[in-house]
This record gives structure tokens, sequence and C-alpha cells, in this order.
């Protein structure tokens, strides 16, 4: 499975079309990897040794060194037993600009709970050229509801993987190749498709444009995000 490392400086300049800015992996993914890591009382050897990847690239991935691959993630996640979603960063609230009132406490706190503003959804940058965004205020049990940014030619692995739940994704805009086990399935804008995450899958972008999807995987068991993974 191939994995990015990292040489240093932001993971990429600020976000398309209107998306939200990227971060430094070390300021993301790798951080919560570590505290979730560590408030399981895992070892890096054993996480390594249940992911199926070397302890130095795990712990790479926590130093912000190395920047995991989407079947990496997933494996991470499941063997941690947290949602992927729980190790998305928080995008800070944009402020009001000049001559807007503030809204009431009341008001910013019903927001919080409800609503996702485009410019402050939570997000992680995985490889170069992809990107998910998280669609609701706060990780779900058992569910996660993503937009899928892939830049072009980008694709989620070199290889087919698997993971845990049930995918159901559609097109917003551009092209998307689906691998599933022998079989390749290309999606255009609007069409959508479901399987078994269980099924070895991967996403291609086969275009010179941007992809755009919506994903929705359900997961099975208790999944949860802990406060004390920084969030």
């Amino acid at each position: 499975m191939s994995e990015t490392t990292l040489t240093g400086g932001p993971a990429a300049a600020d976000g398309a079309e209107g998306g939200p800015r990227r971060e430094d992996p070390a300021d993301g993914i790798g951080r919560r990897v570590a505290a979730f890591r560590a408030e399981r009382g895992i070892r890096v050897s054993d996480l390594a040794r249940h992911v199926g990847v070397s302890a130095s690239l795990v712990s790479q991935i926590e130093r912000g060194q190395s920047r995991p691959s989407v079947s990496t993630l997933f494996a991470i996640a499941e063997a941690l037993e947290v949602p992927v979603d729980a190790f998305f960063r928080e995008t800070a609230t944009t402020p009001p600009t000049a001559g807007e009132d503030e809204p009431s406490a009341a008001a910013s706190a019903a927001e919080a709970r409800y609503v996702v503003r485009r410019a402050e959804r939570p997000a992680i940058d995985i490889e170069s050229g992809v990107r998910w965004e998280r669609l609701t205020p706060s990780p779900l049990k058992n569910i996660e509801f993503l937009e899928l940014v892939y830049g072009p030619g980008a694709e989620s692995n070199s290889t087919l993987y698997r993971h845990m739940g049930e995918e159901m994704i559609l097109v917003l805009s551009g092209e998307l190749d689906i691998y599933l086990g022998f079989e390749k399935f290309h999606l255009s804008e609007g069409d959508s498709m479901h399987f078994s995450s269980m099924q070895p899958h991967r996403y291609v972008n086969p275009t010179s444009a941007t992809t755009r999807a919506v994903t929705t995987i359900l997961h099975d068991g208790d999944w949860y995000a802990s406060p004390a993974a920084g969030r």
C-alpha cells in the first residue's frame, strides 16, 4: 500500500472551490491517532501489527512525517475502534464580516449542534490530491456522512482494500471509477452506487478535472469519538 512521506510545510494550499483550508498533518491525523492509541494503552508495535504495517510507519504517521493511505487509515480506525471521521480536524468558526450582527449565544449553540457551514467543515487530507470533508457537526455512531474531493488522477489507494461497513456514493461533479473486486464501474455526475465495504474496492479519478462526491458509510458496532483525542 502506498503512503506519502512529508518533507515539511503544509499539505497543500487553501482548498479549491471554497473548501476549507488544509492543514499540516502533524496537527491533524497523527496527533489524533496517537491520542486514541495512548487512551487505549496500545503500544505502537501492537497497533502496527494489527494494521499490517511497520512500527516505524505508525510512528511517522503519529509525528506527522507520513500521511496514511485510505486503506491504512481505515485499518487504524478499526484497530482503535473509532470511526474514520474521529481523525478529522475541526475548522475554526469564521467570524462575522464587518456590518454583520454577531449571533446570540443560544443561536450559536443551536447552529453548532445542527449546521455545518461549507467553509467550516471538519476535513482531512489523506494522500496527495484526496480530501475528505465531514458533513455533520460532530462524529456520529455507526455512520459517516462525507464529501470526497479527488484531484486530477487521484486515487484512494494503489491496491484494492476493504473495511467494515456499507458504502453509498453519489457523484456531484466530475467522474469516478470504482473498482469492486474484478469489476470496474464508471460513474459520472448524478450517478450513484451502493456496495458492501467488505468487498475489495478502490476509487480513482480518471480525468484531468476535480471530482466531488458525497458518501455515506454505515458501520456495525458502537464506535465513538473520544474527547481525549483532542477534538
